[in-house]
């Protein structure tokens, strides 16, 4: 969903062009009907307009959206699961979006010279060989695997 995304394009709207073409009224859905059993993305979520984390919240909340514009009344189920990225710099997350997020991931940027110069020559090495080089990792990520797996089951 785009930061500047509008209450129209996420809930939906009328659709003005058969209303002008068939003079009917006919409900165009939105993002929300999208997302429908699906995954609703919001880059940089910390900057969206507030009406319009209202109506993300109360979507999320009662699992339907509910849309009345020109004498339409139309409700759709919305439920979906929320993604959100953000840059902490620019703003901070309204504390009732962020009850919303299971799962908070802080990402820091990597300092150390030397492992940044290793993170690019592990990154070309996958470019060249990206099955030699899952056969190189194999047994790592199968040990990172279960330690999460051991740490998931306590």
């Amino acid at each position: 969903m785009p930061v500047g995304a509008t209450e129209d394009r996420v809930t939906g709207t009328l659709d003005m062009e058969t209303a002008l073409r068939e003079g009917r009224r006919r409900f165009e859905p939105g993002l929300l009907a999208a997302a429908h059993r699906a995954i609703l993305y919001v880059d940089e979520v910390n900057l969206l307009d507030d009406h319009v984390v209202d109506l993300l919240l109360d979507s999320a909340a009662m699992g339907v959206n509910t849309v009345e514009r020109e004498g339409i009344s139309v409700t759709h189920p919305a439920r979906f699961t929320l993604v959100g990225t953000m840059n902490p710099e620019e703003g901070e997350l309204r504390p009732q979006l962020l009850d919303r997020f299971g799962l908070c991931v802080t990402v820091g940027g990597e300092d150390d010279l030397d492992q940044r110069v290793e993170v690019i020559r592990r990154r070309l090495a996958f470019e060249d060989d990206p099955a030699g080089f899952t056969r190189t990792w194999e047994e790592a990520s199968h040990e990172m695997s279960e330690r999460i797996t051991r740490a998931s089951d306590l």
